[in-house]
Formats: structure tokens, C-alpha cells, sequence
């Protein structure tokens, strides 16, 4: 007999404005506790310095974490000139510092342009990345040499939005895809203008269409869950919100059932697609599907019966549709 699980079968997303100096795991895992949720994750970790946007991920939601990490992201930079750090930002050591001359608007635009579109990137050594399985900024603290290749990622937008001269800050607006790390790039500007620089503040402001718009603060959560394991219920967005740029495809309860069970839909003359989101017809998400060449729809991720509503009690949380369609 299968062990039943401790806390509430809470299903969706809680958009969490991360606060400077704590990790994205532990706002995780005291949301976790205080909502009394079987399962908690994220959809991509802030460092501690770092503020804004964080979608915690509950119960079934869980299953569609990835496409979050997968998604584009922006942000809010601030890069410190004259100083560079151990870690590439605030949190770091300095390591040496230069003398700074305040630069004209065309210069930094020279470097900004330089940093647009598709670019090669070497991650920082202090990071989460892994080398024979063990973390880099663990390998990096016991002074193990790190093998370090550039890796391409893109930069859709990279706008100046301030410059003080005085105190030789740069800030600037960042919409770039998965994968970049905005540490290498503060360093990588500073570079093009000729100086030393770190990452002084970050701040995300969308994560997959997810914005700050949809984010509570942590001290506006804990005080709703101060008295009551519920009070952050109605916060929640559908599961679906990580996926809304799927296109999407409704189904009879029969067919949900049949695609829920793994089992494929023959001769819908469904145009070849690889990946849709799935719908009760008039009803909710129920996972994400596909289409072959042949018109054949198979089942890609989807619900469990009972979150997915269609078996017994769905437990607690928006599980359809509440998310605009993207277009």
C-alpha cells in the first residue's frame, strides 16, 4: 500500500518578489512549510543579491518546472565600474579596483551594441554549474582548476535606463534567453568600456511571462500564512501560466482520459505540431500533447486523473485556465 503523503495536494504556481540576501531555496522550503504543500520547486534560482520575480512551483505544476528554466528572462541590472569582485557581483570579494573616467553616451552605447543578439558567454566560476558532478563554486572554493568553455546565448535587448557619472553606475533594462548569466555580462561591458566592473543590483522583472505584476511579496505571504495555511490560495495562477506560449487544442472527457493514460489519438488530421496545450473541452489544463505528420496526437506531459479533475478530488489550487493566450 502506497504511503500517503504528508501536507495538502496543492497545485500552481505562486509568483514569490524574491527580497535581496536570502536564496531562492530557502524562500522555496518556507513557503513549502507554511502552506503545508506536498511539493514545492522553482523555476529558476535567483542569487541571494539578486531580487524580483520567482515562480514557486507546487504539486503537479512541478511537472512543467523545466519549461520555465527553458523560458527568456528580464531584468533590471546595475554595474558598478572601477571594481572587480571574486563572484562577478555584490556578494564577491574584491579583487582589484581602478581608477574610472565618466564616459560619454556614444561610448556606452558602442559597448551596449556589442553585447546585443547572439553572443558567446564564459560562465562565472561561481556558479552551479558542474564539473564531474560536484558544483563549480564548490570546485572554485578548494581551488580545483575549472575547465571553462564559452557557450552561446542570446540577447534580445539590452538598453541603457541610467548613468551616474559620480558614482560610476551603469543601469540597464535585459531581456536575454536561458542560459546567460547577467554577472558575466556586467564584467563583459566593463571590459568593452575599457575598465573593471561587477554586478552591483539585479532585479528580475519577467520569467516566462510571468512578471511583477503576478508577484507577493515574502513578508505579504507570511503574513497571510501567519494564521492560516490557506491565505495564499487565492494568489495562485493555473499550472498552465508556465506554457501559455503553447498553442492550444480541446478535448471530450474520453479523449482527455485516453491522452491522460498515455495512450495516442489516431486520424485527427491534427496539423504536425510539437507541443500544444490540452484542454477539457469548457473545462481545464489537462497536460501537453503533440501531433506528428500523420495527424496522430500522443500524449507529451499531462496531469495526473485526479489534478487534472477528472478522477476524484483535485485537491487545492487553480488547475485550468486563468493565464492570457500568448500570441
Amino acid at each position: 500500500m502506497a504511503r500517503r503523503k504528508k501536507g495538502r495536494p496543492l497545485h500552481g504556481i505562486l509568483v514569490v518578489d524574491k527580497p535581496r540576501g536570502i536564496s531562492s531555496s530557502f524562500v522555496v522550503n518556507r513557503l513549502k512549510r507554511r502552506l503545508n504543500a506536498q511539493k514545492a520547486g522553482h523555476t529558476g534560482a535567483l542569487d541571494p543579491m539578486a531580487t524580483g520575480v520567482l515562480p514557486v512551483v507546487l504539486g503537479e505544476a512541478s511537472k512543467y518546472s523545466q519549461y520555465g528554466l527553458d523560458a527568456d528572462k528580464a531584468y533590471e541590472a546595475t554595474i558598478q565600474f572601477g571594481q572587480a569582485t571574486s563572484t562577478l557581483d555584490a556578494d564577491g570579494e574584491v579583487i582589484e579596483e581602478v581608477l574610472v573616467q565618466p564616459f560619454d553616451a556614444e561610448r556606452i552605447e558602442i559597448a551596449l551594441a556589442r553585447h546585443r543578439g547572439a553572443i558567446e558567454q564564459l560562465p562565472p566560476l561561481v556558479s552551479a554549474l558542474k564539473q564531474d558532478g560536484r558544483r563549480w563554486y564548490d570546485l572554485a572554493r578548494q581551488g580545483v582548476e575549472i575547465e571553462r568553455t564559452p557557450r552561446p546565448v542570446e540577447i534580445y535587448e539590452l538598453t541603457l535606463t541610467h548613468y551616474d557619472a559620480a558614482s560610476h553606475t551603469l543601469s540597464c533594462f535585459v531581456r536575454c534567453s536561458k542560459g546567460t548569466y547577467i554577472r558575466s555580462l556586467a564584467e563583459s561591458i566593463a571590459k568593452a568600456l575599457g575598465t573593471l566592473g561587477h554586478l552591483s543590483a539585479l532585479r528580475r522583472v519577467d520569467a516566462g511571462g510571468l512578471t511583477l505584476a503576478h508577484a507577493h511579496t515574502l513578508a505579504d505571504c507570511e503574513a497571510r500564512l501567519e494564521f492560516d495555511e490557506a491565505g495564499c490560495d487565492a494568489w495562485m495562477l493555473p499550472i498552465d501560466g508556465l506554457v501559455a506560449h503553447f498553442p492550444k487544442i480541446e478535448f471530450d472527457a474520453n479523449d482527455c482520459m485516453t491522452l491522460i493514460h498515455g495512450q495516442k489519438l489516431l486520424g485527427r488530421g491534427q496539423e504536425l505540431c510539437h507541443t500544444m496545450r490540452a484542454y477539457l473541452q469548457g473545462g481545464g489544463f489537462i497536460g501537453l500533447v503533440s501531433a506528428d505528420e500523420s495527424g496522430t496526437i500522443r500524449a507529451k506531459r499531462m496531469l495526473s486523473p485526479v489534478a487534472a479533475g477528472m478522477r476524484g478530488d483535485a485537491g487545492f489550487g487553480p488547475l485550468g485556465s486563468g493565464m492570457p493566450d500568448k500570441e
